[in-house]
């Protein structure tokens, strides 16, 4: 486990021997969130006009309308009421034309990522958010064509003019998740919770002994060692997550 000696010097690139990748060079500029929910798709769609990209056979649907969400789903067949046939590189709606964007665990389907972010950019209302989850540790995901990083997602959300503001992980990591997929047909999805369990106590307990190590050898001040090994407890958490929830933003303007 790497504990910094000094502040990095952000003045020089990165990697081929110029200087090692510190944890604030890797650091996603949001809030970060460990086996915690970030949103209630109820709430934060209340009396807004929410488009479900991905959509598949309209899950999300009752909950967006239980508090008065306009709900449009999207998906490239033909579907019920309320259902546009379209796909999310080329989403059939004018600019500005909803409040909240979903794609909930859809992001990994999509063949060009970039064209996705893109359109839900361009669908938004200014102070819209875009929400949902996306596969990252899951290298057995039936027709995936990425497996998204935090750092992807923060990527995606800059270029074109979004901000991610929330992620989430460390509910499932990408361990128990492999496990579940190759004892199949074994039950073992029912002690998948006990092994993400124990993965987090594993993180937090090197997380302490950072915060040792930077106390006592390079006598750091508690104040300091605890936000490091926080933060280290929360980036390890993300690291290994089987995939993230996120909350990402259209400013006003």
């Amino acid at each position: 486990m790497d504990t910094p000696t000094n502040q990095p010097d952000l003045s020089q690139p990165v990697g081929k021997g110029v200087r090692r990748i510190q944890l604030m060079d890797i650091v996603p500029d949001c809030e970060i969130f460990v086996n915690t929910e970030i949103y209630d798709l109820a709430d934060i769609c209340a009396g807004k006009d929410v488009v479900d990209i991905g959509c598949g056979f309209g899950r999300n649907r009752p909950i967006v309308e239980s508090k008065g969400g306009r709900w449009v789903g999207v998906e490239p067949f033909e579907g019920g009421a309320h259902m546009v046939k379209g796909d999310a590189e080329n989403l059939p709606f004018e600019n500005e034309t909803f409040d909240v964007a979903i794609m909930d665990a859809v992001l990994e389907h999509v063949p060009q990522v970039h064209k996705s972010f893109e359109e839900v950019a361009r669908v938004l209302r200014p102070g819209g958010i875009f929400i949902g989850y996306v596969a990252f540790m899951e290298c057995f995901h039936e027709i995936s064509y990425s497996h998204l990083s935090f750092k992807a997602m923060e990527h995606y959300s800059n270029v074109n003019g979004l901000k991610l503001e929330k992620i989430q992980g460390g509910h499932r990591f990408g361990i128990d998740y492999h496990l579940n997929v190759l004892l199949h047909p074994l039950p073992f999805k029912h002690f998948r919770g006990l092994v993400a369990w124990k993965i987090r106590a594993w993180i937090k307990l090197k997380s302490k002994m950072a915060w040792i190590k930077l106390r006592f050898r390079q006598k750091k001040s508690a104040a300091e060692a605890s936000t490091y090994a926080d933060l280290w407890y929360k980036m390890e958490c993300l690291r290994l997550s089987n995939g993230f929830t996120y909350i990402i933003r259209k400013p006003n303007t």
